[in-house]
Order: C-alpha cells, then sequence, then structure tokens
C-alpha cells in the first residue's frame, strides 16, 4: 500500500460522515444560501486536510449504491475531497432528468450523465458544456438463460426484452445495438421490469427472454444462477459515454470553475488510485469503502462480486481502450462520432457542432 494511500485510510476514519439524505427541496436551499469557502489545493507535506472547506453539492442520476460510482466513494470515504479543499456532499436524485435539471437550477455546480440524455438537451440550446469523461464504454449487459442464450443484438430479433423502463437510457443504448446488428427495433418487444436479480425468475419461466442489467446486478446474477448468461450483446458498443456537465453560467463564474477543477483533479486521482489497486484485486480501495461505515450495498461486501466489477470498470470502461485521449479527456473525433450516430438513430436532428458542447480545459495538467 502507498504511503499516501495509507495516510488517505487513516485520514478516512476521522473525517465526519457527510452524505446529504436532505430533499432536494434542501439542495436548491443550500445553493440558494451561496454555501462557498476557500478552496485549497492539496497539501504535498503530509500535514492534515486542510481546516476551512469549500461546500459543494454534487448530485448524482442514482443512489450511489454501485460500483460505477467508485471514483465519487473512493475520493469521499479516503479523503481526496478534502485533500483538494473540498467538503462533497453526495446527492441522489431520480434519474439523469433530475440531475440535469438541478444542475441548470444552479444546485449543483456539476454531474455525470449519459450523453445519451444530455445530448438532446445541448443540441436544443441547452447551456450544458461537457468538461470531462467519466465511461468510456456502456456497463450495461443481457442476462438470458443457457437453454436460450442471447449473446449478440441478432439474438434479440423476435424475442421479449426486459427493460428497467420504456424510453429510457438502456431503451435507448437497445435501439443503437439493434440498429448497428441491422436488427429491425419493431422486432424485440420490450417489456418493464424490476432490474433486479429476483427478475431473473421470469426468465427461467419463459416470460422474458432477457433483461438489461448493470455490470454488478449481471456479476451477482450469474453467481447465484449457474445456468444464467450474462452478455454485452452489443450494448457495450453502442454509442455512449458518461460525462461529467456543468453550465455555460459556471464556466463564466471564477469560483465556480475552481471548485469544479478542484472536484474533477480529485476524482482522476481517485480513479487512478482505484485502477492501480488493481494488482492487489482492490483489497485497499475495498477496505476503505467498508471501514468507513458510509456505503451499504450488498456487492460491496461480496468479494467476487466487487472484485469483478472493479476489474471491468478499471479495464474497459473508465479508461479509453484506443487510447486516443487520457483519463477523463474528452474526444472531439468520438463525440461526432456519437452524435452523427444519434442522428443517424432519429434521436437528434442534426446540422450542429457536438465539438462546441465539450472542453478539457478544466481537468488538471496530469
Amino acid at each position: 500500500m502507498s504511503t499516501a494511500m495509507q495516510e488517505r485510510n487513516t485520514w478516512s476514519f476521522r473525517r465526519r460522515i457527510r452524505i446529504a439524505a436532505t430533499a432536494l427541496v434542501a439542495v436548491a436551499g443550500l445553493a440558494l444560501a451561496g454555501c462557498t469557502g476557500t478552496a485549497t489545493a492539496p497539501s504535498t507535506d503530509g500535514e492534515a486536510a486542510p481546516a476551512e472547506l469549500n461546500d459543494i453539492v454534487v448530485v448524482s442520476f442514482l443512489p450511489l449504491q454501485s460500483f460505477t460510482f467508485t471514483p465519487e466513494m473512493y475520493a469521499y470515504s479516503s479523503g481526496i475531497f478534502e485533500d483538494y479543499g473540498l467538503d462533497v456532499q453526495l446527492q441522489p436524485v431520480q434519474g439523469t432528468s433530475a440531475a440535469i435539471q438541478t444542475l441548470l437550477g444552479g444546485a449543483t455546480p456539476i454531474t455525470r450523465v449519459s450523453t445519451v440524455d444530455v445530448m438532446p438537451g445541448m443540441e436544443s440550446g441547452q447551456p450544458i458544456v461537457g468538461v470531462g469523461t467519466m465511461a468510456y464504454r456502456s456497463n450495461l449487459r443481457v442476462i438470458s438463460t443457457e437453454d436460450n442464450p442471447i449473446e449478440s443484438a441478432e439474438d434479440m430479433e423476435g424475442k421479449v426484452i426486459g427493460l428497467g423502463s420504456v424510453g429510457g437510457t438502456s431503451e435507448k443504448m437497445l435501439n443503437f445495438a439493434l440498429d448497428e446488428a441491422g436488427v429491425p427495433r419493431d422486432s424485440v418487444t420490450r417489456q418493464a421490469v424490476p432490474v433486479t436479480s429476483a427478475t431473473y425468475e421470469l426468465v427461467k419461466q419463459g416470460q422474458l427472454d432477457g433483461y438489461v442489467v448493470s455490470l454488478d446486478t449481471s456479476i451477482g446474477i450469474t453467481e447465484q444462477n449457474a445456468d444464467a448468461v450474462s452478455s454485452p450483446a452489443g450494448l457495450v458498443d453502442a454509442p455512449e459515454r458518461q460525462v461529467w456537465i456543468t453550465t455555460q453560467s459556471n464556466l463564466e463564474n471564477p469560483e465556480r470553475v475552481e471548485e469544479i477543477e478542484l472536484f474533477l483533479a480529485a476524482i482522476k486521482e481517485a480513479t487512478q488510485e482505484i485502477i492501480d489497486d488493481s494488482e492487489n484485486d482492490f483489497a485497499n480501495v475495498l477496505a476503505t469503502l467498508r471501514d468507513s461505515g458510509d456505503w451499504d450495498f450488498a456487492a460491496l461486501n461480496d468479494d467476487a462480486i466487487a472484485v469483478e466489477a472493479l476489474k471491468t470498470y478499471t479495464s474497459e470502461t473508465w479508461i479509453d481502450s484506443t487510447g486516443a485521449v487520457g483519463l477523463l479527456e474528452n474526444d472531439e473525433d468520438f463525440w461526432t462520432t456519437i452524435y452523427d450516430s444519434y442522428v443517424e438513430g432519429g434521436l437528434l436532428k442534426g446540422g450542429a457542432d457536438p465539438s462546441a458542447w465539450i472542453t478539457s480545459d478544466l481537468l488538471p495538467a496530469n
């Protein structure tokens, strides 16, 4: 374990629990109150975290009960946010639409969402700017059975597929995967179902041919059911990225810019430490999350699920496998590719320059 990680693990036992349990109204009230402080760069001489921290609220589109949010959770519990002079409250809201509206309303300086959910607003003129990329590939999986496996988009033709919601992000990704494979969208019947391990019973009973779940959930299902099959089924290659976004007005506010820069620097450092800990099967990261007492979800305490999920995130999701860009950096060429795919798929109108919607200028230099 590195000295820096040891120091952060020690600090995580002393820190105050800051997870916001208040309603969104309280978040908005906090923003209106103008809670700001003096942001301080991280100490390099081994001293304790700065006494005065800058309070910010960061909303997430789902509860932080999945390893997809490990960078935020680890930065929080390890003390990395404090190292960067930030007292971050991580506030879940109900979905990406709520996250975007909270950002536009000024109650949070930054949030992360899917490109498929934010680019329609960008095209229509919403003053949103992508300032970093968190996930370079989708982490969705299709669960089916050994007797009736779905291992590609072509396998879904004529099938009944369960989704968390009809019209949501998962269905949009499903449509793009079908388009790429040349499978007619209307050849696949969609059914809204709970995206939990219990829904696998509907697959075994033949009421569903398969259903779309997150990576974490898919690992748990295959661990619990020997006959379960988990496959990307073309979804990981669908045109989508998860991006950190802010507003144009925030970029015109020096205090907000400093907050965002420090937050992104902390997230980048946390992500790199998680990647580096892969050599240790993430023992240090998992110990930090578990010992902090900040997080409570079943997969966190299951070593097999935790390690497999984090291996996928660190090797396939949080890094650009092509090597075209560095950690958290936006790729202008890929944004153009995504945009063209969304136009072709009928999600966007076309005629805009998506490179104007992003910047990597707020990311740390190295």
